[in-house]
Parts: C-alpha cells; structure tokens; sequence
C-alpha cells in the first residue's frame, strides 16, 4: 500500500491556475491550500476539487508554506506551487519512491520545467532547478526571509528525474508587475542586512547576471525567449539594487533631516 501523501498549497488569486494544479494531485491523500485573501474563484474551484481551504493572513512565504505544512495529517509532504503541475511521469516516479515501504531517503529533490511564452525553457538557469518539494514532515521545513525560501532537509536526500512543470507569466505585462514586487521585497531584504548600492554597482550586477543566463547558462539554446529572458535578468537585477540604492538615500536624507531639526532645538 502506497505511504499516504499530503499535498500542500499557498495562494492568492490563483483562479486561473489552481484548477489545473489541484487536477495533478488526484493520487494523493490530502489536498491542503493556505489561502491568504483571494478575491476571485479561488476558494471555490479549490474546494470543488476536494482541497481543505484554509485562512492564514500573509506574512511571509517562509512562514506559509511552514503553517501549511503544519496542519498536513500524513507524514510525507509534497509542496506545491499553485501555477505548477504534477505531470504523469513524476507522478509514477512518485508512487514508485514511496510504494508501500518506507525509503531510505527523507525527501527528495525534483527539478522544474518552466513555461514561457508558450515554450519549455531549458536553459539560461531556469532548468534544471531543483528543488526539495517531497519530504517527511518531521525531517523538513522551510528557511529563509523575504525571498528565496526553500526546504531544509534534516537527513539523507534522494533525487527524481522527472519534472514538476512549472506555469509561469501569463504575459510580458504580468512578468514585469512579479519583478517589480519581487525585487522590492529583494531589496528591502539586502537593505536590512546592511547592504548597499550606487548606480555603478546596479548596472554591474545586471549586466553580469544577463551575461550569466544569455551565455554561461546558454540562454541563446532557447531562441528568442532566451534573450528576452537575459533582459528580463538585467531589469530584474538593475530594479533591485537601484531600489537598495534608493532606500539608502532615504535614509541619508533621514539623518540630516534630523541632524538640522537637533540644530534648531
């Protein structure tokens, strides 16, 4: 008999990807979705499907995706993302791991395969991407603060082959609004641990980071999708320590701003 499943969820406004999600996880023995205030079909298209909906106001993504991961039941978690699927493979792969004796491995790290512009991408760093997704509940959790969470396994991992196909931007206009909230939260993060920027350091960093994907990480394999991907990178990078810089003059104007109030007293 195959060890029981509980596959975990976080969203908000997913009603354009949860459906297809919540249909890969068919195989599995529990279904939990973290909602954190969606005002669209979410809700109802995740409870139709048989998912466990539940309420949580959003902190970060570190904390969660570990509440969630709290209030799974079976021993084994499989962590989702609402605009991924479980393909047919990986869904074998999975059953096969974890087919009615407990594995030596206490989780395992799966690569993802990403949509873009209505082709797989392979390269330019987006692939393989590995990630811990299937592990026992007590040997992980996820660390990490504002941005880059990711599963800390306490024991011995394995890896699967096949991929979780990954759904990402609907379009340019959609790609470009997670960048500018995603680097926001980036730089806030940075900010806080002391880093700081000029303009000279942010072009540094967006130029190497596209020269990375577009050459190094062979970007160009993918055609054109590749090349807008290696610009995104630069906007992605620029936006981010452009912002650490700007918060840093904030601060600077702060200071003086207080220095000449102190004078005046």
């Amino acid at each position: 008999m195959p060890l029981p499943i509980s596959a975990c969820i976080i969203t908000l406004n997913e009603e354009d990807n949860i459906s297809r999600c919540l249909s890969s996880l068919k195989f599995v023995d529990e279904i939990i979705v973290l909602d954190s205030g969606s005002k669209d079909k979410t809700k109802e298209l995740a409870e139709k499907l048989g998912a466990k909906f539940v309420f949580r106001e959003f902190d970060d993504y570190v904390g969660q995706k570990n509440h969630v991961i709290s209030l799974a039941k079976n021993a084994w978690i499989l962590s989702v993302d609402a605009d991924e699927e479980i393909s047919p493979e990986l869904e074998a792969e999975i059953r096969e791991v974890l087919g009615g004796r407990e594995p030596e491995e206490d989780g395992y790290s799966i690569p993802r395969l990403t949509m873009y512009m209505g082709k797989w991408i392979r390269h330019g760093g987006w692939y393989p991407n590995r990630r811990v997704r299937l592990f026992r509940k007590s040997k992980g959790r996820f660390i990490g603060e504002k941005v880059h969470e990711s599963v800390k396994l306490d024991g011995k991992m394995g890896k699967l082959k096949n991929p979780v196909l990954h759904y990402s931007y609907q379009n340019l206009f959609d790609h470009v609004n997670f960048i500018n909230s995603y680097s926001e939260l980036a730089a806030t993060e940075k900010f806080a641990k002391g880093k700081r920027s000029g303009l000279f350091l942010a072009l540094a960093e967006a130029g190497y980071k596209s020269f990375w994907m577009y050459f190094v990480r062979c970007g160009f394999l993918d055609g054109r999708r590749g090349l807008i991907l290696a610009i995104m990178g630069f906007y992605y990078n620029f936006l981010k320590y452009t912002k650490i810089f700007e918060m840093f003059l904030a601060e600077q104007i702060g200071k003086n701003t207080n220095k000449n109030v102190s004078k005046k007293d």
